[in-house]
């Protein structure tokens, strides 16, 4: 633990890191210095928060919040890139744990109710589905309407051709 030194004016300043800072009970309010905003304001937009923060000496929200203070941004294009390292980084580390993240090839999640071409529904699963429209059609009937008003309009338009 750094030793503070006590200026006339009721604030401290750390030997070990230069800065002015004051105590308000448990919470420290830091000053900045022209020299720190000056680093933030440049390298703010190209630069993680985490390695500015640790440069800073300051803790990630205190840094997040002065940059917005500052109207700061990150660089889009450099965002971007970050982001597509991270998702490749994830890629490769979800393939070393044996998660490929997609089907393989002949796997079926489930097999029982798979579309298979020509398949017919049984009489069984006729009447099931139909149950559940009747249901559909009484809980939305507006919609029920619009999609009658639909489908007679487009007999309609066939009948005529």
């Amino acid at each position: 633990m750094s030793v503070y030194i006590r200026k006339k004016d009721g604030l401290f300043r750390d030997p070990k890191t230069g800065r002015t800072i004051e105590h308000q009970g448990l919470a420290v309010r830091i000053y900045w210095s022209e020299a720190m905003l000056s680093y933030l304001r440049r390298h703010f937009p190209t630069t993680l928060n985490e390695e500015l923060a640790g440069c800073l000496g300051v803790s990630m929200r205190t840094l997040s919040r002065k940059a917005q203070q500052l109207g700061l941004q990150k660089d889009p294009d450099w965002l971007h890139r970050i982001w597509d390292e991270r998702r490749i980084m994830a890629q490769v580390k979800a393939k070393r744990c044996g998660n490929p993240g997609h089907w393989k090839k002949g796997e079926n999640s489930n097999p029982e109710y798979e579309f298979k071409p020509g398949r017919k529904p049984t009489d069984e699963e006729k009447a099931k589905h139909a149950e559940s429209m009747k249901r559909w059609y009484r809980r939305n009937p507006e919609k029920a309407r619009a999609k009658a008003l639909k489908a007679w309009a487009t007999r309609r338009a066939q009948e005529a051709l």
